[in-house]
């Protein structure tokens, strides 16, 4: 049994069987083990530490968030497969924070036919955008991407190719980045796909520096652009790399090393170093939430699942006094605009998508990312 939430399980068994009578279930598949294991236990601690942190006050109406994560070893079959165990055994009213599109994919028609929603992915994919279930509270990578063609564009680099997956939701990714290139004024930019999970060699290096481009858009995670990066250093060779929020900034700030200084990544929530920022109170509000859970520092990972945390008890509340998939997802939907620290998100009938936030960070001496 694939089930890691000791507690929930332990809040089931006192309750005879029945832990949604006494706490509200949040439901998560994420990859606990293999080599996105970091980044999924980021996202569930993330949201754990904030949780936490409103059942130390009370609650939502006197109840507990009990925040059920099964692994799925960032594999689409096991995450659907844990998404069934959520939604009929776990007695999950919402499920949350899957760490991507991919992971996402074959979860969502489970969570439509059960009436709930799928709050938070860890994507700004625009190939799951279209699906009802789905609330997000970060910006798409076609915002992203306006974000970094702008800003590329006034330091004079025009002419980039485009890093990405060679599946269905790599694609896509591939042509949300390339419109939002053409729509800026700009051509169409050459695709070099690389296979998911799978070493970058060097033919693929090769045709990404074919047309001498002035930058490389990332669309991956970061091993493929750690792989790159290690090729160009050893070959003597350098082509900055742009990469969307997707690439998971602090993982490749931790593998990539010196070869990263430089490397401009896409962030879809603020710098987890602004502590002292009181326009953004929510890095100290998640910061301290975090430390007071396990003694972790925060970083973009578990603070965007802080925020998403923070905005998913904002329709719990609106839920009503007995939380149901069906009035947690219309709680959602009336939310409006909400600040949870400096952070904006705005939701609504016909509105799932919340956020707009982008900035663009550089990593830089120390693997520190400058804003």
């Amino acid at each position: 049994m694939r089930f890691l939430g000791v507690s929930a399980l332990l809040a089931f068994l006192a309750a005879g069987g029945s832990a949604i009578a006494q706490n509200i279930v949040i439901g998560q598949s994420a990859p606990l083990s293999g080599p996105a294991a970091d980044i999924g236990r980021d996202i569930r601690d993330g949201a754990s530490a904030w949780f936490e942190r409103v059942n130390a006050a009370g609650g939502v109406n006197g109840k507990r968030i009990t925040l059920v994560t099964l692994d799925d070893a960032n594999d689409k079959t096991r995450a659907a497969e844990n998404t069934q165990s959520l939604v009929a055994e776990r007695g999950a009213v919402a499920l949350f924070g899957y760490a991507s599109a991919t992971l996402s994919v074959n979860a969502i028609p489970i969570a439509e036919k059960a009436g709930m929603a799928f709050f938070a992915p860890f994507t700004g994919s625009l190939s799951i955008r279209d699906k009802p279930a789905v609330f997000t509270i970060r910006a798409s990578y076609k915002d992203e991407t306006e974000r970094i063609v702008a800003h590329q564009k006034s330091v004079g680099a025009t002419k980039t190719v485009v890093l990405y997956y060679d599946d269905d939701v790599g694609k896509n990714n591939y042509e949300t980045v390339a419109a939002a290139v053409v729509a800026a004024g700009g051509a169409k930019p050459k695709g070099v796909a690389v296979k998911r999970g799978a070493k970058v060699e060097a033919p693929a290096l090769e045709a990404l520096m074919a047309d001498s481009p002035h930058y490389i858009l990332a669309t991956t995670q970061s091993p493929p652009v750690v792989d790159l990066l290690r090729m160009m250093a050893d070959k003597g060779r350098q082509i900055p790399i742009v990469a969307l929020s997707f690439v998971n900034p602090d993982e490749l700030a931790s593998l990539a090393g010196a070869n990263a200084r430089g490397t401009i990544v896409a962030q879809v929530v603020p710098t987890p170093r602004a502590l002292a920022n009181a326009n953004f109170t929510v890095v100290k509000d998640c910061a301290d939430a975090l430390a007071a859970l396990n003694g972790s520092v925060l970083n973009y990972t578990t603070l965007e699942s802080c925020i998403a945390a923070k905005v998913l008890v904002e329709g719990l509340r609106r839920a009503g006094p007995s939380v149901t998939r069906a009035s947690l997802y219309k709680g959602l939907e009336s939310v409006g605009k909400v600040d949870v620290g400096g952070f904006f998100v705005t939701f609504g009938p016909g509105n799932h998508h919340g956020g707009k936030w982008v900035d663009l960070s550089m990593l830089s001496r120390g693997n520190t990312y400058r804003n």
